[in-house]
């Protein structure tokens, strides 16, 4: 699992791009049947750990994923 050290701003930034690339899945034609099953409940957990993320609440999480796992720290600023 990789990990990456993070401001709290690229933390948000990486979760809404996560959640933009799992929408289009989502939505594209060739999505699969894991990720039209899976793809909404990620999507909320995605958008709930964004708000924990902006409000200071999580500083420590393994981004919510269909394929890889990525850990994300946030440095205090």
């Amino acid at each position: 699992m990789e990990e990456f050290f993070v401001s709290r701003a690229s933390a948000v930034e990486r979760i809404v791009l996560a959640r933009r690339a799992l929408m289009k899945e989502i939505e594209g034609a060739s999505a699969g049947a894991f990720a039209l099953s899976q793809g909404p409940s990620l999507l909320e957990r995605l958008e709930q750990l964004m708000f924990d993320v902006r409000a200071g609440r999580v500083s420590d999480f393994v981004m919510p994923s269909l394929t890889s796992k990525v850990r994300i720290l946030v440095m205090a600023g």
